[in-house]
């Protein structure tokens, strides 16, 4: 009897463990058929606001006015007042040239125009006594000569002007290229000399220090306190280009600062070899940190939109003519052709196709299929439940 009681209780011990098998496989089943429930999705309404576009160009930087000071007569630097860095103002004398033929020049030519004016007023005097004594013919050659030495003697004391160096305007002297005692030559060549950078080539007749000896600019000057950037828009941005756009300028000395100019003129032209067009850019610069010669990253601003339709260029698939979106009616997708304009940051303007009121999916995605159900939340509207198909959800 121990052993058949035993026996029993094996069997009631498996089939318990038998029937909770069987239901949990059962609950198994119940939960496998449980329906999908629909995916939830981001939406936005399209919004209006100001959209700009432009293109990224490298700028070059030089003075206001620039300018290449050079001796119009020939002689020696009798001395010079400035070096590099120097600020000088407008009609300061900077250097003088020696040319002292030019002093013995001018003397005699003094002398001769005194013994002209002594000869005419002899001559007009005796004929207004008694015009038998001298033809009025002399009277008119003597004041024709008296003329002519008064011109002369014009001439030389200009000449004499020319031996002074004078500033054009109010700037900083960017080039020094002659000591005292040099021969400075007139209106000498430009050869080994950039007048622009104020820089001597490496061909160039160099003295000691660095200076230039013989022809060339004696001095180079200038205006810093405003500059002009210069840019070379493309060929098709160029009708795009207007008078007061606004540029935004970067410098890689000044990483954390952006400097703002307007384009003030362009040459309404193309280069023939790069197809560019030359356009300047005016930028007050009163604390003079920017320097000519300094690299510019311009942003230049071509078209401004100021009442734009947009939404974020992650809810377009293409663009252009064929570019597309996902919207939401009666609580499913479905997929709406537009024409998208130009882009500015993460928005891209909507030409046609959206209105204010479509309900647009934010990001488009190749997995939502359209016709699809879907329940969503309006990107920055908490009442999003309360939208007419009675599919979104609380934000």
């Amino acid at each position: 009897m121990i052993i058949k009681s035993s026996v029993l209780r094996s069997l009631l011990s498996g089939a318990v463990v038998l029937a909770a098998l069987t239901l949990c496989s059962c609950g198994k089943r119940v939960d496998s058929s449980t329906t999908p429930a629909e995916p939830i999705v981001s939406a936005i309404h399209p919004q209006r606001g100001l959209m700009t576009s432009g293109i990224e160009l490298p700028g070059d930087v030089v003075g206001f006015y620039e300018a290449a000071l050079h001796a119009k007569v020939t002689g020696y630097l009798k001395w010079i007042a400035v070096d590099k860095g120097d600020w000088v103002k407008q009609g300061q004398v900077l250097a003088e040239i020696q040319v002292p033929e030019l002093d013995s020049n001018l003397r005699h030519a003094q002398a001769s125009l005194e013994i002209q004016r002594i000869t005419y007023f002899r001559l007009k005097r005796v004929q207004e006594t008694d015009p038998r004594l001298v033809a009025q013919e002399d009277v008119d050659m003597a004041l024709a000569k008296y003329q002519e030495a008064g011109a002369t003697v014009h001439t030389f004391e200009t000449m004499v002007g020319y031996t002074k160096i004078v500033a054009p305007f109010t700037g900083v002297i960017t080039g020094r290229f002659a000591d005292p005692g040099a021969l400075i030559r007139a209106g000498g060549g430009d050869i080994g000399v950039d007048e622009t950078s104020g820089l001597v080539s490496p061909g160039a007749t160099e003295g000691a220090g660095g200076h230039r000896t013989g022809g060339g600019p004696v001095l180079t000057l200038a205006k810093i306190d405003q500059l002009r950037i210069y840019v070379y828009v493309p060929e098709g941005s160029c009708p795009l280009v207007r008078r007061g756009a606004l540029a935004t300028l970067r410098f890689d000395e000044f990483p954390n600062d952006k400097f703002n100019g307007k384009v003030v003129r362009y040459a309404n032209a193309l280069d023939l070899a790069t197809r560019t067009m030359l356009t300047e850019i005016d930028l007050d610069n009163p604390k003079r940190v920017i320097y000519p010669r300094m690299y510019a990253h311009v942003k230049l601003q071509l078209v401004r939109h100021p009442d734009a339709l947009r939404i974020p260029a992650g809810a377009i698939e293409g663009m252009g003519n064929t570019a597309h979106v996902l919207v939401i009616r009666d609580g499913q997708l479905a997929t709406k052709p537009i024409t998208t304009g130009i882009r500015d940051g993460n928005y891209v303007e909507i030409l046609s196709g959206l209105t204010s009121k479509d309900l647009v999916v934010s990001s488009f995605s190749s997995a939502l299929v359209s016709g699809e159900k879907v329940r969503f939340v309006v990107d920055g509207d908490k009442n999003a439940d309360a939208s007419a198909d009675g599919n979104g959800v609380a934000g």
